[in-house]
């Protein structure tokens, strides 16, 4: 996701991609089906999972995504696809989650954000499927999810792709988790490019998930977004942070099409992001309130599983921050929870 941090007055812009992952040796290639269109996420037929004497692998789920023309290209790399339906049954008969757990996608799974929240779903061990939703395997394969206990990979998730890709690979899932952003490069196209991810990415990501019957989509946004909506448009944070190709406009519309889209959903807006682990309590705000601040991803990644799982979090925008990182102090009538508070208090 793109990421927008605001120094001193703490403007500073962050970017993240997502990838994929590719699948294990023993999963079977998904031969390409005509009438599919190329973009696609092509599935294959439900087949029994090859497993080996324990301690057993888990399979890795992976889509194709190739057009006709590409089956070759697949089949030279020796990569192998397994339907995600199939995937998902075998998570499913784990009897190490509760049956009413639900089943997450991360979307952007390997941007930095994004991997985090994939990491920290893994740890929290609250899921019934955790799969890493991205566009490339390479990127994924570095980061490793693939080794993470419970994680599966969805090769082709781009939100750029369209409705119906992106209906395709959400099927079956309770839990959508949006860490996506556009990457700021060329100033000629940084509006399309944020247009493209942050507007009707985003747009295409809730109509999707109305489509599929998904329960939940859990977006991460900025702070500011809607900085002229309560008087924060001449803030060095917003002229800073919206120069990067007017992206807070464009997440503007992406938030308020998924808020009227009929999916139930939840909106987190962090500070300025950094990379260092969180070292102050965290500040939690409704929407349209703060205008500076930092926050660690790390934290960042907590807070949306968290949300994810939390009823009460429906249909609310939460501001987050770490304490004492705001331009004049930490902003009136704001919640502060110490790092190692229970989360449940969070969204209370």
């Amino acid at each position: 996701m793109i990421c927008f941090e605001i120094y001193s007055f703490r403007a500073r812009f962050d970017a993240e991609r997502f990838r994929a992952i590719p699948s294990d040796s023993e999963r079977r290639l998904v031969p390409h089906t005509a009438a599919r269109e190329p973009t696609m996420l092509a599935r294959a037929p439900a087949a029994p999972i090859a497993r080996a004497r324990p301690p057993a692998p888990r399979a890795r789920a992976s889509v194709a995504r190739a057009a006709p023309s590409d089956a070759s290209a697949v089949v030279a790399s020796r990569r192998v696809a397994l339907a995600l339906p199939l995937a998902l049954a075998a998570l499913d008969r784990s009897t190490a989650r509760a049956a009413d757990a639900p089943r997450v996608l991360v979307v952007g799974a390997t941007g930095q954000t994004g991997a985090l929240v994939v990491r920290e779903l893994s740890r929290a061990g609250r899921a019934r499927a955790i799969v890493a939703g991205a566009r490339s395997a390479a990127k994924a394969t570095k980061l490793g999810l693939d080794a993470l206990p419970g994680v599966e990979i969805l090769d082709g998730v781009d939100v750029t792709r369209g409705v119906d890709a992106l209906a395709l690979a959400f099927e079956g899932f309770d839990v959508v988790v949006v860490a996506t952003g556009f990457v700021p490069g060329n100033p000629l196209k940084m509006n399309a490019a944020a247009r493209a991810v942050d507007n009707e990415g985003v747009c295409a990501v809730a109509d999707a998930a109305k489509r599929a019957n998904v329960k939940r989509v859990v977006l991460i946004s900025s702070i500011l977004t809607n900085g002229p909506g309560f008087g924060a448009q001449d803030t060095a944070g917003y002229k800073i942070t919206n120069a990067f190709g007017r992206v807070l406009e464009e997440k503007l519309v992406g938030e308020n099409h998924l808020r009227a889209s009929g999916v139930p959903w939840t909106i987190v807006r962090p500070a300025g992001l950094k990379t260092d682990a969180p070292k102050n309590p965290l500040v939690v705000t409704g929407e349209d309130v703060m205008t500076s601040g930092e926050i660690s991803r790390e934290l960042v990644a907590r807070v949306m599983v968290e949300a994810a799982f939390d009823a009460r979090a429906e249909g609310k925008v939460y501001e987050i921050a770490e304490s004492g990182s705001f331009v004049g102090g930490d902003p009136a009538g704001a919640k502060t929870f110490a790092l190692d508070s229970d989360p449940a208090s969070w969204f209370a």
